[in-house]
């Protein structure tokens, strides 16, 4: 943790010049609009004059337990409200008896006009997660509710346009874990690789958080929170931007790759991943 908060400060630092670019606003691995695990400041499209919609989809890969499924469904209206909602279909666990282990996740929220006049100032979002955890097992199903404050700012770093994105909220529960004083924290980065070369389409994405994209998230083999819940969750990799080519300019199409959890053995996975959207613009 130490190391990570070295390594924050650095990045910081180093984001000292403010370019205007476009916001990427891909989708997280829950379903609203930010890095990974993260939330974003920002909302799917910001542009849209009162509707647009993102559809993804993300396969986790672990070695060891299988493949998790995520569907998701993410709906911006207005360009201040977002709301989101994915399926986690992850491999039946089996300790002497087999349980189901299926995840519905909903998301909202709400962005401040806090760059409406000045597209360089950050992007400040108050939002909330409902996760509905094992819904379909009788003896360890339960909720978590999150609230959170996300804001995102953008800036260089070795002269490629970055965004740093710092998260802070709390999770309640009910049905099953007891509730504790624990405060939710994270932060990441999106840098874009090279753009003279790849024309904004690469974006190396890194975050960090004491939660991931839900509290009960793939891979696990428990039934309440992820296996290594006190530790943290690093994810980092690449999401690629088709949308900046002509023929796909007025939709979002994007790619993920993330290696997940990289701390920590058995719980490493790779997600691969998609998103495609569109609005009114």
């Amino acid at each position: 943790m130490k190391n990570f908060l070295v390594l924050a400060c650095l990045l910081y630092a180093a984001l000292i010049n403010i370019p205007s670019v476009p916001a990427l606003n891909g989708q997280s691995m829950n379903g609203s609009t930010g890095l990974y695990s993260l939330p974003s400041g920002r909302i799917g499209w910001e542009t849209a004059d009162n509707f647009g919609l993102d559809f993804g989809y993300r396969a986790v890969i672990n070695n060891d337990y299988g493949i998790a499924h995520i569907p998701a469904l993410t709906a911006s209206l207005f360009k201040w409200v977002e709301l989101s909602a994915a399926f986690d279909f992850q491999p039946i666990i089996n300790l002497g008896k087999e349980y189901k282990n299926d995840d519905l996740l909903f998301g909202i929220k709400l962005k401040l006009p806090t760059n409406i006049s000045n597209s360089k100032n950050p992007a400040v979002a108050l939002g909330g997660n409902i996760q509905l955890l094992n819904i379909d097992n009788e003896d360890f199903s339960y909720n978590s509710y999150q609230p959170y404050v996300a804001i995102t700012y953008i800036g260089a770093f070795f002269n490629m346009t970055a965004e740093t994105t710092v998260v802070f909220g709390k999770t309640f529960y009910s049905g099953g874990p007891q509730n504790n004083s624990n405060i939710d924290f994270g932060m990441g980065f999106d840098l874009i690789l090279f753009p003279d070369v790849f024309r904004n389409a690469v974006h190396w994405i890194i975050d960090f958080a004491n939660f991931s994209y839900s509290d009960n998230s793939w891979p696990n083999h428990q039934f309440y929170h992820t296996p290594l819940w006190w530790r943290g969750i690093l994810n980092t990799g690449f999401r690629i931007d088709l949308s900046v080519t002509p023929a796909l300019s007025k939709y979002k199409f994007l790619v993920d790759l993330v290696f997940n959890d990289l701390f920590d053995a058995g719980a490493r996975s790779f997600t691969a991943g998609v998103v495609f959207g569109f609005s009114d613009l």
